[in-house]
């Protein structure tokens, strides 16, 4: 999408691994040994056969896990994972090889460059896009309409930090205008952002072919979106969304059993491992705040279906009444110790029950109460998408975006629960486990 030397990268991190795990032989072997008493090893080819396969196998499957795409070098965590991946792989396959045949292999050096290779690959590659980043702007001509330009506009904006595009727009609406301003803006545009929900004049269609013929790049709006934000609007996709969530491609064994397999052993061992710190909080909030320990609430689940959610209780008794109100910041109806235990998500250890019953699992949209859900569907009817899987404990939008306590807010969620649909497989579930860990730990987007 973005042209840059892929093979710089490439090249640089296989020198890189090969001179970490050379490092390392060095350090363990040879420098630690003279001064303590431990075995040492000679540097002979065999293990610098050995240190080439382990950083060629690296590099290879980085290709293969595209890390050497632009979204995620200029993103340590989006490069992080993957690389951690590798790693675990290569640990795999060669270990499980060089056990099977007893060949002999120096270990150390073999499993903590594995372990160490993921992060200084991720941080190097990051250092070195932000020092040879390309400072000449990008030339896009985006053909289209005028709200499908303000996504796109807003889009840009949100990653000029990473590059800059010099946008031109061609409003694809205005028939007059169209042609005579179509060719003078494309002849010298890197790429074409185009609205796949506009029908252009035949002229304009033989005179984009010609562009991309000759070498152009065009994508549509959504390739951006996907691309960059891993978010899909709303906006973009509404004639579309029945060929991007056809019941075929929901109806994957991933989504139907291996899923709900590990949801369930997962949820029993963590209710194993966390029933201490359920105890205390249980304790803990009967003794400082008047009401119950739990707090129930209806919420719409799987294909709409009702069911009643388990939280422990973080406001005050009674903190709604009447109608549905959503959370806002710095909310006076949190009790003191429910603050302390939103920060830390242990107001959500209840729903591990919910997660063995079946009404959720760990991975998936939040889910909603029903008439806060209608409020939001009559602005933003593909809302009611989110209900083609399971709701989650957690989520791509939960991850990815800060709280929301608006329309808006939650319209900019949508799209990202809206991608996770749309490519939903176990890797992406892991990847937004382990995001999930750093969203606690960082304790962004708690209330």
């Amino acid at each position: 999408m973005f042209k840059f030397r892929k093979s710089f990268y490439i090249f640089f991190d296989f020198a890189l691994s090969l001179a970490i795990f050379s490092l390392i032989f060095y350090l363990r072997y040879i420098v630690l040994s003279e001064f303590f008493e431990i075995s040492s090893r000679r540097f002979s080819s065999v293990i610098f056969i050995h240190l080439l396969i382990y950083s060629f196998l690296i590099v290879i499957f980085n290709i293969a896990m595209k890390c050497y795409e632009l979204n995620k070098i200029y993103r340590i965590k989006e490069s992080l994972l993957p690389n951690m991946l590798v790693s675990v792989i290569s640990i795999g396959l060669i270990g499980g090889f060089f056990f099977l045949f007893k060949i002999e292999f120096a270990r150390f050096v073999f499993f903590l460059g594995f372990i160490i290779v993921p992060f200084v690959l991720s941080v190097c590659n990051k250092l070195l896009f932000i020092a040879f980043r390309r400072r000449k702007p990008y030339i896009a001509a985006y053909v289209g309409t005028k709200n499908g330009y303000a996504l796109f506009n807003q889009l840009m904006d949100d990653y000029k930090s990473a590059f800059n595009v010099e946008r031109r727009f061609i409003d694809a609406d205005n028939a007059g205008e169209l042609m005579p301003h179509l060719g003078d803006n494309i002849k010298d545009a890197e790429f074409i952002v185009a609205d796949t929900d506009v029908i252009l004049p035949t002229e304009a269609a033989v005179l984009l072919n010609d562009y991309e013929i000759a070498g152009g790049r065009i994508y549509s709006l959504l390739d951006m979106f996907v691309y960059l934000d891993q978010s899909i609007p709303a906006e973009i996709i509404r004639n579309h969304h029945f060929e991007m969530f056809s019941s075929y491609k929901l109806d994957s064994f991933y989504l139907k059993a291996v899923k709900r397999f590990g949801d369930i052993m997962i949820s029993l061992l963590l209710l194993i491992v966390t029933m201490p710190i359920m105890l205390i909080t249980a304790f803990l909030i009967l003794i400082t705040s008047r009401g119950g320990v739990f707090y129930t609430q209806k919420r719409v689940g799987y294909k709409g279906k009702e069911f009643t959610i388990y939280k422990f209780r973080s406001m005050v008794k009674n903190a709604e009444t009447g109608k549905a109100q959503l959370s806002v910041k710095n909310d006076a109806r949190i009790t003191w110790i429910g603050r302390i235990i939103r920060m830390v998500r242990i107001d959500e250890l209840p729903q591990l029950i919910n997660i063995l019953k079946g009404d959720m699992s760990f991975i998936g949209p939040r889910p909603e109460r029903l008439e806060i859900m209608n409020k939001i569907v009559e602005q933003v009817p593909l809302f009611k998408k989110r209900l083609l899987v399971k709701p989650g404990l957690t989520g791509w939008a939960q991850v990815k975006y800060v709280y929301a306590n608006d329309i808006a807010g939650m319209d900019k969620k949508l799209s990202y629960d809206l991608y996770y649909i749309n490519n939903v497989d176990f890797l992406f579930d892991i990847k937004i486990m382990l995001y999930t860990f750093e969203t606690v730990i960082f304790r962004r987007g708690a209330m």
